[in-house]
């Protein structure tokens, strides 16, 4: 069961436990998935059909690799009418989300920097995307649905979804095409990061690869970024809950519930300043994990990365959330809202007492694709700016030239590059004979 620790008096090797969390160690799995995304450029589609037969259906083959038409077709048939329905709401909201985030994003701007020196920056989306959809521990509809939204809003002509075929996963099929995926493919793994990258006969290569996934799907994106762009690495799901004398025990311990069943490996953190809060948060907690269907994953997650810890004052409990930059914040508080410009860290922020992680999850609008283990610290969830590259710019006057020819010659000789010299001295010299 969770456990209550006074932060103060806390040992260095809990804190470090908590702190820490599940971020994998992928030094022991990197030479494996090595060998996977080299086999899969090597062998193509006959690789992809080995390791999806190893994974997850061993009577995969060839012709199951990409979802045709058809199959779409009979997806929407087989599909409950209330669940696509429900899709399609979601995707409207999620899709009001992400075009007012595009409509933010400047797409051309410029200056005149000098006179007759005009620079600026102009954005244009990526022209490729693969967007990862995991199938393993449950489908995830909703992930393929957001990214896709997403990338659809920065203006991407092609979005390719792939997912593990584990099963007939007929909602994410569904989900995929009706947020704007151009391309279905039944792929998993790191061999699915492979092939997004690398190509095979039936899978053309994408310029950026986005979505959560395990720790040989991370490990998998981290090999291949520089042949692609990626968006993150993402861990196991985590979530941080402030709460303080105000807050509701029942709330809580529903919301630290939720984190848990995601995994054995995620995490449910809450920390107050009320010690009579966390000892009903305990109760709580006790009394609702026996009425949740995936009990395997509830009780490994509260016993290992889970926790409630007791601070002394408002003032703590934001240092500790600033500190463990969680992927998602729950601020259940007196006054919530005045503390949102005093989180600094997190990769999604949820104020008040009905505002729990999973209306993020499945309903708000803003993407539930973050970054986990600390790294909101200096990273950003999945947004249409993701999906989206600036290119510098720059027109120039033979006057603007000219009032930049000084800086130009000074500095590549300090560099010793007397090529860049000359491109602009050549420039008036010609000038010069031809008058």
């Amino acid at each position: 069961m969770i456990k209550i620790y006074r932060w103060k008096t806390a040992s260095p090797r809990d804190k470090k436990r908590i702190m820490s969390r599940a971020q994998s160690d992928m030094e022991p799995i990197k030479r494996y998935v090595s060998n996977i995304i080299n086999d899969v450029r090597k062998r193509g589609d006959d690789a992809l059909v080995k390791y999806s037969r190893k994974f997850d259906d061993p009577t995969f083959a060839k012709g199951m690799i990409r979802v045709t038409k058809q199959e779409i077709r009979k997806a929407y048939k087989c599909v409950d009418r209330d669940v696509i329905r429900t899709m399609r709401e979601q995707i409207k909201i999620s899709g009001t989300y992400a075009r007012a985030d595009r409509s933010k994003l400047v797409t051309d701007w410029k200056i005149e920097t000098v006179r007759g020196v005009i620079t600026g920056q102009r954005l244009t989306a990526i022209e490729s995307v693969g967007l990862y959809v995991p199938a393993g521990k449950a489908p995830l509809p909703v992930v393929a649905q957001i990214l896709a939204v997403t990338a659809k809003a920065a203006g991407v002509p092609r979005i390719v979804i792939c997912f593990p075929p584990t099963a007939d996963n007929l909602e994410i099929i569904i989900s995929a095409d009706l947020a704007g995926a151009t391309e279905i493919y039944r792929v998993g793994g790191a061999q699915a990061i492979a092939a997004l990258a690398y190509g095979t006969e039936t899978i053309r290569p994408v310029n950026f690869i986005a979505g959560p996934g395990n720790t040989y799907v991370q490990v998998a994106k981290l090999q291949v970024c520089g042949k692609v762009g990626i968006d993150m690495l993402s861990g196991p799901s985590e979530a941080l809950i402030m709460a303080d004398k105000t807050s509701n025990p029942t709330y809580l311990a529903a919301d630290i519930l939720a984190r848990c069943e995601h995994g054995s490996d995620s995490a449910g953190v809450l920390v107050t300043d009320s010690m009579e809060m966390a000892k009903k948060t305990v109760a709580e907690v006790a009394r609702q994990a026996p009425m949740l269907k995936r009990q395997k994953y509830v009780e490994g997650a509260l016993k290992r990365y889970s926790a409630i810890i007791v601070v002394d004052s408002l003032k703590e409990m934001l240092d500790f959330a600033n500190d463990y930059s969680p992927e998602h914040l729950e601020v259940q508080t007196r006054d919530p809202r005045a503390l949102l410009p005093k989180l600094m860290n997190a990769g999604s922020i949820f104020l008040g007492d009905y505002a729990p992680v999973a209306v993020g999850d499945y309903a708000s609008g803003t993407n539930h694709c973050l970054p986990t283990g600390a790294a909101p610290k200096f990273s950003s969830p999945v947004g249409v700016r993701m999906f989206m590259k600036a290119s510098g710019y720059q027109y120039l006057t033979k006057k603007g030239l000219e009032r930049l020819k000084p800086i130009v010659e000074t500095l590549s000789d300090v560099e010793g590059l007397d090529a860049h010299k000359r491109s602009v001295q050549v420039r008036f010299e010609i000038s010069k004979k031809k008058v």
